[in-house]
């Protein structure tokens, strides 16, 4: 009966080692972007990922900003958002099965520019068009 114990153990092994793979994977491509195709995939990625992280906290703090109305409002939108940004970025590079190896730096170069612009929508939402103070 011990045996599921050691094959969690087994997965949870090996599954930190692929993270800290992946990990020096980004490492090393962050120092060459464009260096070949993978690392500009890879730049790519982290690129957007760091985007949706602030956006997430712009999102946050205008949320943290309304009232239960105003929250479903915002949240009503945002889904509207990504429903939007998603299907703008498959028109613009297509599906993954219908491209070749340069499909993800596309597609992430996609989201992260409508992340960005996002993100600047809801601070000015936060803000005001005068911004917020410093």
């Amino acid at each position: 009966m011990k045996m599921p114990h050691v094959l969690a153990g087994l997965l949870l092994v090996i599954s930190g080692a692929a993270a800290a793979q992946d990990q020096a994977l980004l490492q090393e491509a962050l120092k060459d972007c464009d260096k070949n195709q993978l690392t500009m995939n890879v730049c790519a990625s982290h690129r957007y990922t760091a985007a949706d992280q602030i956006l997430n906290q712009q999102y946050k703090k205008l949320m943290a900003q309304q009232d239960a109305t105003g929250k479903q409002r915002l949240r009503d939108a945002q889904r509207a958002w990504i429903g939007f940004r998603d299907k703008d970025c498959l028109a613009n590079t297509g599906l993954r099965e219908e491209s070749g190896s340069i499909w993800p730096l596309l597609h992430f170069s996609c989201l992260e520019r409508h992340t960005v612009q996002r993100s600047e929508d809801l601070k000015v939402q936060a803000c005001g068009m005068e911004g917020c103070a410093r």
